[in-house]
């Protein structure tokens, strides 16, 4: 009984742990703008800034990928928002290969929050997903 009650308890934690740290996430993931890379005074800022906010939608793909439950829309969005932003400093459009396992766990609730931004920058998104998807399912070659 008691390693049962052990158990249990252990979930919740993990359940509440996993919740608060997608929710601080979504805080981080809310507090990015194009204005961010306008402050960088210089190349190496923009970088830095770059790899702060994949850094970010790293964390927040991780801990969505490993949660139970559904991912919230609010947090599709602002991953979607936050990797288009990155786009322009980021040939690589790294973001496309660190959202894929997300988006191949939620992919019509991923398709969703891809209308929340504009056309052009949404077609760009879902293009480099497919890509990256493609290169995951097939190999670069």
């Amino acid at each position: 009984m008691r390693t049962l009650v052990a158990i249990l308890f252990s979930s919740l934690l993990c359940f509440n742990a996993s919740a608060s740290t997608l929710q601080d996430s979504l805080k981080k993931l809310q507090a990015y703008s194009a204005k961010d890379f306008e402050a960088a005074k210089d190349e190496a800022a923009v970088g830095e800034k770059t790899q702060e906010m994949l850094k970010t939608v790293e964390q927040t793909v991780d801990t969505a990928v490993a949660a139970k439950e559904k991912v919230s829309e609010d947090v599709l969005k602002e991953l979607v928002r936050v990797s288009v932003l990155t786009f322009e400093h980021d040939p690589s459009e790294a973001a496309s290969e660190i959202l894929l396992p997300l988006y191949k766990k939620e992919k019509k609730a991923f398709e969703k929050a891809l209308k929340s931004l504009p056309k052009k920058e949404a077609k760009e998104l879902e293009e480099s997903l497919m890509n990256a998807s493609r290169e995951d399912d097939e190999g670069n070659g």
